[in-house]
């Protein structure tokens, strides 16, 4: 690969599904959607971005919206030490001939090797977190390699950036580092059109993200509508398993298949609720995208910066499986009556977002 400069390069190897149009490719997270919204926005201000991602199976464009593709090639070595090598060889094949700051997002064994090619380049290292769990990574490290990597990378970040207060209080506690805050992207929308009359969940159908509180909430609501677009995850086909076979048992829940993002949006028009039941997040993009269109959240477990509670953007249930019923039971019978709740909404995401 030939020498290239930019302003700055994001790594984040699952942004592909972002970037591909074809619809048969399924949603991606938060992490990707920011990353992709912060690269297309700095290319709009003239800036030189660039992302560095996987390859999907139909294969990515070189530039798209005036943000060039780095497509990063495929691990080969298999798990263990071999494949680390094997990791760290195609890293510094991609990387190497990049001259940016690097930006890596997300905590993962990754960090250590990008922040380590990227010092010992010579160039700036940004570490992003994305997750308050990045900061007690040990509960999801899969290896002692893997979490003694990330942390490598922390050290060798000259900059780490954070979404929230709580998230910059953690790394302060965790690390010993005042990390930079810089508020999630939320894109400007219109008011929500439609008759509110289901509650929606969005997201990856792992653990963490407890996708059974979703289905308890609808089968304790049986007079109330549910939605859910759950993304299955090859590391937890069980949690997908369990979730299809109850889901076929609860007549007010519609479960739907995966689909780009863009596809998501017309959703959220009849959302009663954008409901998370994460048992950690960061600044859930679900949240911010109901909110630009006056649609509140219901959150169980995870309030960001506790500003659903203390702007009054939707319900806090504070892991109580009895107070998300309750509010559950509230917001869908004033669904017809919350203009003020719904002014609320979007004027927190034009002020903080």
């Amino acid at each position: 690969m030939r020498a290239r400069s930019y302003d700055v390069a994001f790594y984040l190897p699952t942004l592909g599904p972002l970037i591909d149009s074809d619809a048969a490719v399924p949603f991606a997270g938060g992490a990707e959607t920011q990353i992709w919204l912060l690269a297309r926005g700095l290319a709009r201000r003239g800036y030189a971005p660039c992302v560095i991602t996987a390859d999907t199976p139909r294969g990515l464009p070189e530039r798209m919206d005036d943000v060039d593709v780095v497509v990063r090639p495929d691990w080969e070595g298999g798990r263990g030490l071999r494949g680390q090598i094997d990791q760290l060889w195609t890293l510094w094949c991609t990387l190497s001939p990049l001259r940016a700051i690097t930006v890596q997002r997300a905590a993962g064994f990754s960090t250590g090797l990008v922040g380590a090619i990227t010092r010992a380049r010579g160039r700036t290292f940004v570490y992003s977190s994305a997750n308050i769990i990045d900061f007690e990574y040990e509960r999801l490290a899969s290896s002692r390699r893997h979490l003694w990597l990330f942390h490598l990378g922390v050290r060798l970040a000259n900059l780490i950036v954070v979404q929230t207060n709580e998230q910059a209080q953690r790394c302060r506690v965790r690390f010993g580092r005042d990390a930079v805050m810089i508020r999630s992207i939320a894109e400007p929308a219109a008011q929500a059109a439609g008759s509110p009359d289901v509650f929606l969940w969005v997201g990856r159908l792992v653990r963490y993200k407890q996708p059974q509180e979703f289905l308890s909430l609808a089968r304790a609501l049986p007079e109330a509508r549910f939605q859910m677009v759950g993304l299955g995850s090859g590391d937890d086909a069980q949690m997908e398993q369990m979730v299809k076979s109850e889901a076929r048992g609860l007549p007010n829940l519609e479960l739907l298949t995966t689909r780009p993002r863009a596809e998501l949006f017309p959703l959220y028009e009849r959302a009663v609720a954008v409901v998370n039941t994460g048992a950690w997040e960061g600044m859930p993009n679900t949240f911010l995208e109901g909110w630009a269109r006056g649609v509140p959240a219901l959150a169980f477990a995870h309030d960001p910066d506790g500003v659903i509670t203390s702007d009054r953007l939707g319900g806090f249930a504070a892991g109580s499986p009895e107070r998300l019923v309750s509010l559950a039971q509230e917001m869908w019978a004033s669904r017809n009556d919350r203009s003020d709740l719904e002014q609320r909404c979007r004027d927190y995401v034009q002020r903080e977002h």
